[in-house]
């Protein structure tokens, strides 16, 4: 594509993106809010996120007013596939981290999953692993857990095996742990030219990450460039956590906000690491994208 039609194919997504947020998922959320009830939704293919920027656009656009935001896990997360990544880090096997990354970064005490996977010691590890990664609520759990609470919320569910999820529930209901690093999920960068190599560094860097025992968050742009606030040395999310160190997957373009709200980042103390390739081009709607100069 030329430099002209990556443009317009940029400023195109980030329109309906912007729309879906609002018209769509932003509805939803505010005719929840009037009548007191919240508003649980999973988007479509979270843990293939190339897919997902296709169908949905954004999902911490979408998830931005969302009570409860949530993923869909239909048996993913065994231990063989967690860890033994596929080589081309096209899976995407943390994606219950981007359902508690989005309830941090906007302040929602709750994340949810529908879960399967069946019963037994692949059951029981799956449900661990989204409970470590955040989750604390689990709907249409694995059969034989909570056949009763099929389609509800298992955290009111009663008995064994059901208590089992009844209890890791609250263990981490409105739980809040330390912000120590977090990661843009790149989909500008998805937006202007579809780049796989910026969603696989991202993947790949999520699983390092973890298997060195680092907790981190995904950092989306609306975080970067308005939402988090620039204080006690990092960014702060609305649930009052500091991140203190962002590590950029490879990319190739930056929103010109992106950029100087990590330049102020920076100089508040903050740490940033570049993965890979580092942004050549800064975007801005209907601005075109000129060079940068080389960063610093």
């Amino acid at each position: 594509m030329t430099d002209e039609a990556q443009r317009a194919k940029a400023d195109y997504w980030d329109v309906w993106s912007g729309i879906f947020q609002n018209s769509f998922f932003g509805e939803q959320a505010a005719w929840c809010a009037k009548y007191n009830v919240e508003y649980l939704v999973h988007l479509n293919h979270e843990e293939t996120m190339m897919a997902l920027v296709r169908s949905e656009g954004d999902y911490f656009r979408d998830n931005r007013n969302v009570q409860v935001p949530g993923i869909d896990n239909l048996g993913q997360l065994v231990p063989a596939a967690i860890h033994t990544p596929d080589g081309t880090w096209r899976i995407n096997n943390n994606f219950p981290k981007i359902a508690s990354s989005a309830a941090h970064l906007f302040g929602k005490p709750k994340v949810w999953t529908e879960s399967a996977g069946g019963p037994g010691v692949d059951g029981k590890f799956q449900l661990d692993f989204q409970t470590g990664e955040g989750g604390d609520r689990a709907a249409d759990p694995p059969p034989g857990w909570a056949r009763s609470q099929r389609g509800g919320i298992s955290g009111v569910a009663t008995g064994s095996p059901s208590g089992a999820v009844c209890r890791s529930g609250r263990l981490s209901d409105g739980h809040r742990t330390p912000g120590r690093a977090g990661g843009p999920v790149p989909s500008r960068q998805q937006h202007v030219d579809g780049r796989r190599e910026a969603d696989r560094s991202t993947t790949k860097l999520g699983w390092q990450l973890f298997e060195h025992q680092v907790d981190w968050d995904y950092f989306d742009e609306q975080s970067l460039s308005s939402v988090a606030a620039i204080a006690d040395g990092g960014f702060k999310n609305l649930s009052g956590q500091v991140y203190r160190a962002i590590v950029v997957p490879s990319s190739t373009v930056i929103t010109r906000t992106g950029l100087e709200r990590f330049q102020a980042f920076v100089k508040a103390g903050g740490k940033l690491i570049s993965w890979a390739r580092l942004p050549r081009w800064w975007w801005t709607r209907r601005s075109g994208m000129p060079r940068m100069p080389s960063p610093t």
